[in-house]
């Protein structure tokens, strides 16, 4: 048995660190393995992510080089191909994308090399469609740990890994890990169970070893065992060696491994809904970067010369933000405040962009007689659906009657488009905000017009109507209730076989929850209504009623929306959350028998069981019968649920643990550790029922609010006093 020894040194460059310190480490690490290599002619390192190659290169060039000449030399190995290490499951393919895309640019233009190993050795689990994306970057093998044996059971460590679209990666799963401590001891343990783990068909296996989570390497104590023992056992031979050279033989052998298919869970389910802002702002921020993209490719000529570098700088940023200890929410909780400003920083960017080429666009409307309201579509799909926003009137207060009369909004032929006026963001009295529907095109824009002249139309259909027995549009009936809403009625059926309720449930694990694979089912509280409920909106386009519901000293304000032709029921929640070692989840039962469950993923759909266990999510999941009835629940501010074995879907609002808290740590009742998301936290979703042709794709689309409003008063003429 040949032992390929992998010398390698984990490093987060956050965790239970800030980023400086990682840097630090970064530095320290670099010139280590570099030392190492020129004491050593045997030795091989292997290193990852663009990030750690970058740091030297910009702070120690001559380090940089030194490494350069050691990976022309083959004894460094260049492995990972991404930014960072990031989580596997919760990015949006334009981040994994964005990983691909740099990553080897970056490879070939300082080291003239390809990356052939994809490396993520400490992410919590990764999603069936990893190997899509890694395809797509050539990318042929890959190298993981978590879930590991006691995890989740496969047919061998090194398998042939095949995601939904049938695009496959040669795996190989670390036993026992990626760390050693030093030690002859350590040593020896993960190389006996490295060698218990093999397969003795392929006669070879790959143990790692070094010192890592905070960098570090291999000892000189470690080399010099090894060195000492290279024939470790009469029928093993420890070989000083790499990833790729382990794959190449595996290949060579002809083997034929294993195929395992669908993603690997569970490692830390903690970590698909663990500080929830983060996970938020970084799919804003991968939006908001995608749409600036799209329109500075469509009208080069109209952004600054700087752009693509400015928006490449901005990713960096983003990608960054995707490492598996920062989006997973297993960092402490200074460490946030640095990736909150880079998320900040990289909308900024986008936003500028998305402003200069919209107003360079407007800059060339005709005048018109009306002031003119615009709404570009970055996306690559039409938008279709309703909409909101508050044309600038207040120039009207300065002649005198014009701020109470009435207005309207016209099609650009003339043609009223139905609108209704809703309350103004601001309460100073001066603004009125419309909601109504619009259609704009895939990449386009529509320009509407805005008319002071008489009272609009009323809107055509059937009006939504809100009363004491609750809402209603012509296609739904929805009564709400104590817990929040006891019925859903499409005028045939009844959708809920039981009330909709969000429920306390106790959680005493760790961040990570480390050890479950599901979360309890009976709760130690229930929202309850606290006053009764009041119209806030009532037709005739949109209809909305509030609820306030308390649980202990938690408060939780929901928002009932139905839109006028809309088969759809929007719920918006404001939680005031004070618990602690808790988790929140909204359930709802559909009042059919639930046969089977369909997750959107990053990048796809998957099939899932109705286990009761803890599963990520992207966007939304579907939950169907055996006749065909379907219930689709589409948020783009949850990240994980259940659903249990009777059909009932539990999403996770959101966690309440101690910021970076490991077990076994215990926390005493006089230790002060601050709290994972805490105060006002906000949600929305949308229950699609019987969704038709297009409609979870314009959900997904109409809560990542692509639209971009602008107004135009060139031309404009005031009416006559």
């Amino acid at each position: 048995m040949i032992v390929h020894l992998v010398l390698n040194s984990h490093l987060d460059p956050v965790w239970l660190w800030n980023r400086q310190q990682g840097i630090d480490e970064v530095l320290c690490t670099a010139r280590t393995a570099c030392r190492l290599l020129e004491d050593y002619p045997e030795l091989v390192l292997t290193r990852g992510e663009v990030w750690f190659y970058e740091i030297v290169e910009a702070l120690d060039p001559a380090l940089f080089e030194r490494i350069r000449r050691h990976v022309e030399s083959g004894r460094w190995q260049v492995v990972g191909n991404w930014y960072v290490q990031p989580d596997c499951n919760l990015p949006g393919p334009a981040s994994f994308r964005h990983h691909n895309a740099l990553g080897t640019r970056y490879f070939r233009e300082k080291f003239g090399v390809q990356v052939r190993v994809g490396y993520n050795v400490d992410s919590f689990g990764h999603a069936a469609t990893l190997p899509d994306f890694y395809r797509e970057a050539g990318i042929e093998y890959y190298v993981m740990q978590r879930p590991g044996p006691h995890e989740k059971e496969l047919p061998g460590n090194t398998f042939r890994w095949e995601s939904p679209a049938g695009n496959q990666v040669t795996v190989f799963r670390l036993v026992p890990g990626y760390n050693s401590d030093g030690s002859e001891e350590s040593l020896r343990r993960s190389l006996d169970l490295a060698l218990a783990a093999a397969d003795p068909r392929l006669g070879r296996v790959m143990c790692f070893l070094g010192i890592g989570d905070h960098g570090g390497g291999p000892a000189r104590c470690e080399i010099e065992f090894l060195r000492r023992n290279l024939r470790y056992r009469p029928e093993v031979e420890l070989r000083f060696s790499h990833p790729l050279a382990y794959f190449e033989e595996v290949r060579a052998s002809g083997v034929e491994l294993p195929v395992v298919r669908g993603e690997l869970q569970h490692h830390a389910i903690g970590c698909y809904s663990a500080v929830n802002r983060i996970k938020r702002e970084l799919h804003r921020s991968e939006d908001l970067l995608t749409r600036a993209e799209a329109l500075a490719a469509r009208d080069p000529e109209l952004v600054p010369v700087d752009t693509p570098g400015q928006l490449e700088r901005a990713w960096k940023k983003v990608l960054f933000a995707t490492f598996h200890d920062v989006l997973a929410g297993s960092s402490l909780q200074s460490a946030y405040t640095e990736m909150y400003d880079d998320l900040g920083s990289a909308c900024s960017t986008a936003q500028e962009v998305l402003t200069a080429v919209t107003r360079k666009r407007n800059a060339a409307l005709a005048p018109n007689r009306l002031q003119q309201l615009v709404l570009d579509n970055p996306e690559p799909v039409a938008y279709d659906g309703y909409f909101e926003c508050e044309p600038w009137r207040h120039y009207l207060n300065e002649f005198v009657g014009y701020d109470r009369r009435r207005s309207r909004i016209l099609d650009a032929d003339g043609n009223e488009v139905p609108a209704q006026l809703i309350p103004a963001a601001a309460c100073c009295g001066w603004g009125q905000r419309y909601v109504f529907r619009v259609r704009v095109p895939a990449g386009g824009r529509t320009i509407l017009q805005y008319a002071l002249d008489r009272d609009p139309a009323p809107a055509p259909g059937t009006p939504v109507r809100v009363d004491r027995s609750g809402l209603a549009n012509g296609r739904l009936r929805v009564r709400p209730g104590a817990t929040g809403i006891d019925s859903i009625h499409d005028g045939t059926r009844e959708w809920l076989r039981r009330p909709l309720k969000v429920t306390v449930i106790d959680d005493p694990s760790d961040t990570w929850s480390h050890g479950l694979k599901c979360y309890g089912v009976v709760p130690s509280a229930v929202f309850r209504a606290v006053a009764p409920g009041r119209t806030t909106l009532n037709g005739p386009l949109l209809g909305e009623e509030v609820r306030k519901l308390g649980a202990g000293e938690n408060r939780l304000r929901l928002f009932t929306r139905l839109y006028a032709g809309m088969r759809e029921l929007e719920l918006r929640l404001r939680l005031d959350w004070r618990g602690l070692r808790q988790l929140v989840k909204l359930e709802l039962q559909p009042a059919f028998e639930v046969v089977r469950r369909l997750d959107g993923v990053t990048g796809g759909e998957l099939e899932r069981p109705l286990d009761g266990e803890e599963y990520p999510f992207f966007e939304y999941t579907r939950l169907r019968s055996a006749d065909g009835r379907e219930l689709a629940v589409v948020s783009r501010d949850l990240f994980s649920c259940d659903v249990q074995p009777d059909g009932t879907l539990r999403l996770t609002l959101l966690r309440s643990p101690y910021y970076a808290h490991h077990d076994p740590k215990e926390v005493g009742p006089d230790e002060d550790y601050p709290v994972v998301d805490q105060g006002i936290q906000e949600y929305r979703i949308t229950l699609l029922l019987q969704p038709e042709s297009g409609a979870l794709e314009q959900a997904i689309l109409r809560q990542s609010e692509p639209l971009i409003f602008s107004e135009s008063t060139s031309g404009m003429e005031l009416p006559e006093q």
